[in-house]
């Protein structure tokens, strides 16, 4: 899958390349550093995530349920 930028307001994603799922690196927006790691399965339409700052997670999660519901049309399960 292609990398696909999100800018989530208070937490920047930075696509990242993934052969079968969209990844994305939860990063701080000044600095850049990654604080958690967000993976959407459009097969299954499940999201898991990675970290340790469980605020980044949640936006970040949002931010991604959005992206799958309007540009691929897929609601991720809960």
């Amino acid at each position: 899958m292609d990398p696909v930028e999100i800018n989530a307001g208070s937490w920047y994603l930075r696509g990242a390349r993934s052969d079968t799922r969209y990844r994305w690196h939860v990063c701080e927006p000044i600095t850049g550093d990654v604080v958690a790691e967000v993976t959407l399965d459009p097969n299954t339409a499940t999201l898991s995530s990675v970290g340790d700052n469980t605020e980044a997670i949640e936006v970040a999660e949002r931010a991604v349920r959005g992206f799958a519901a309007q540009a691929l049309g897929i609601t991720v399960a809960d």
